[in-house]
């Protein structure tokens, strides 16, 4: 009976330490996951928004300061006339404040449809804005704890994104998709060209 017993315990911490071995290898194995998700994320804002830079410097489009002319106070907001926009809240010295610059400029030299409000939150009269806790559901009660951006469609807010990281996402995203969808042009267009091409042989 001791044996069993002993044999028995014996199996238990083997399988536990094989446990432990696994759930060790799956943690390193998800910490690399995300290590390598955020550095591939970096570095595909860091292109996207140098190419978007480089296209402004170029003088190929005229350059538009958003953040100049459509600087506003909250108060406003309750004012807007505008059915679609978005709401861009984030501080004088946010690191990221030229990335945004360049990625909204060039969304609205491309005719991007809806038009963009900065509300800085290092002006005295939006400090109340900041809280511990954000709140998003209502436009004339906003609270926000980060950077955020709010997408407002028939007067409503239908989309938030919180913080830096998760703002530049959505900001480069469309560009991703767009750079895509002109690819794919570009490639149906040959197609048909060839086609063409080929019935008139």
């Amino acid at each position: 009976m001791k044996k069993a017993k002993l044999i028995e315990q014996k199996t238990k911490e083997e399988e536990k330490k094989v446990e432990n071995k696994f759930s060790i290898k799956k943690l390193i194995i998800s910490i690399l996951v995300i290590v390598i998700v955020l550095v591939a994320f970096y570095f595909l804002t860091d292109f996207i928004v140098k190419k978007q830079k480089a296209k402004q410097d170029e003088g190929t489009t005229e350059t538009v300061d958003v953040r100049k002319t459509n600087d506003i106070d909250y108060s406003s907001v309750s004012k807007m006339v505008a059915k679609n926009y978005f709401l861009l809240f984030d501080k004088a010295d946010d690191e990221n404040n030229s990335q945004y610059d360049i990625l909204i400029n060039s969304l609205k030299q491309g005719g991007y449809p809806y038009e963009f409000y900065y509300i800085d939150l290092s002006k005295d009269n939006h400090k109340e804005l900041l809280a511990d806790k954000s709140e998003l559901k209502d436009l004339n009660n906003i609270k926000v704890k980060d950077t955020t951006l709010i997408v407002v469609s028939d007067g409503e807010i239908s989309e938030t994104y919180e913080g830096s990281e998760a703002v530049l996402s959505y900001l480069v995203s469309y560009f991703v998709t767009t750079d895509t969808s002109d690819g794919n042009s570009n490639s149906n267009s040959n197609s048909n060209s060839n086609t063409e091409s080929n019935s008139n042989k």
